[in-house]
C-alpha cells in the first residue's frame, strides 16, 4: 500500500511520516528529498535557477516514478497535490491523508525556517498568517479531496494505525 501525507508546509508531513514509518515498518519517503537527490541540487536552487513551473514538472516526474513502487509512506510537498493530475493519481494508486493545520499554527511553526522555504522566504513576519491563509484558501479544494483529513492538533500514532488496519500495509 502507498500512503501519501498531504498538507501545507509546516503541517508535520515529514515528522509524522517518520514516526508512522517506525510504527508501521513501512519505509518513509520524503518527496522533496527525492527531488533533490534526482536533481543534485536543493529545492531552493531549482526555484532560484528555473522557477516554480520547472520545479513542478520535476516534482511530477519524481512522484510518478514512485507510483510504480509499493509499500511506503510518502511526505509530499505542500503544493504537490495542486498541480497536474498528481492528486488524482495519488488517490487512485494509494491512500491520501490531509494533515490539516490552522494558518496561525503553521505561521508559528514556519516563522524560524522561512529562509529554507522558497514560497515564504520574502513574506514579512507580520503578513505571514494572512499569506498562509490565502494559500490555504487556494489549496483547500485540492487538500479536501484527500481520503482522510486529520487535524494536526490531535494527531498521534493511533490515527495512522487505524488507517493501516482499514487498508493494510
Amino acid at each position: 500500500m502507498r500512503y501519501f501525507l498531504i498538507g501545507f508546509m509546516g503541517s508535520g508531513k515529514s515528522y509524522w511520516g517518520k514516526k508512522w514509518s517506525e510504527v508501521s515498518k513501512l519505509p518513509h519517503i520524503d518527496l522533496d528529498a527525492e527531488i533533490e537527490k534526482a536533481e543534485g541540487r536543493s529545492i531552493k536552487q531549482i526555484f532560484d535557477e528555473e522557477g516554480e513551473e520547472a520545479f513542478r514538472k520535476i516534482e511530477r516526474k519524481v512522484l510518478r516514478s514512485f507510483l510504480k513502487k509499493d509499500n511506503y509512506i510518502m511526505s509530499c510537498g505542500g503544493g504537490t497535490p495542486c498541480y497536474y493530475d498528481n492528486l488524482r493519481r495519488m488517490n487512485h494508486r494509494g491512500i491520501t491523508i490531509y494533515l490539516k493545520s490552522s494558518a496561525e499554527t503553521l505561521a508559528r511553526r514556519l516563522r524560524d525556517e522561512k529562509e529554507a522555504r522558497p514560497l515564504i522566504k520574502d513574506v514579512p513576519d507580520e503578513l505571514l498568517v494572512d499569506f498562509i491563509r490565502q494559500k490555504l484558501d487556494v489549496r483547500r479544494d485540492y487538500y479536501t479531496q484527500c481520503i482522510y483529513h486529520l487535524d494536526t492538533e490531535f494527531l498521534d500514532n493511533e490515527n495512522f494505525q487505524r488507517i493501516i488496519r482499514r487498508h493494510g500495509a
